[in-house]
């Protein structure tokens, strides 16, 4: 099971750095990212991180507002079209997208597609019927 780490933040100057500079102190490894700004000067920000649960654990420590989420990673081809592939598959076994972001990995040249749904069980239960391949944690995290 892969995890992403999400922040609830005030967008303010310096509230990121504290985030960053927590996890590097810790030596977590941010993997991947995305930062949204949702509603009156505060955002959300999802971590792939290369230890979610310690992520998880010092963040909160320190008085933030943190999320511990199931993902679900698979693998696109990186190349023109490739995202295009996997969603084709995605909607035809009935996978409905809530949020969405991607990953390269330069050394093994892998392109990956993070996604966020509603049921995670259900979602898995019907790519595996269908043969589309959850990757493993330890891709995912890059370890």
């Amino acid at each position: 099971m892969a995890f992403e780490v999400s922040i609830f933040l005030e967008n303010k100057i310096a509230h990121f750095e504290e985030i960053t500079k927590t996890l590097k102190i810790e030596k977590i490894n941010i993997r991947s990212m995305t930062l949204n700004n949702i509603l009156h000067g505060w955002g959300v920000l999802n971590l792939l991180v290369d230890q979610p649960e310690k992520a998880y654990q010092v963040l909160s420590n320190i008085g933030n507002s943190v999320a511990l989420r199931e993902i679900i990673a698979l693998e696109m081809k990186d190349e023109a079209g490739g995202l295009d592939e996997l969603l084709i598959k995605l909607s035809r076994v009935g996978i409905h997208i809530e949020n969405a972001y991607s990953r390269l990995i330069s050394e093994n040249n892998l392109a990956i597609m993070v996604i966020e749904v509603v049921d995670v069980l259900e979602a898995k239960r019907r790519l595996e019927i269908n043969g589309i391949k959850i990757l493993d944690d330890k891709i995912v995290y890059g370890k």
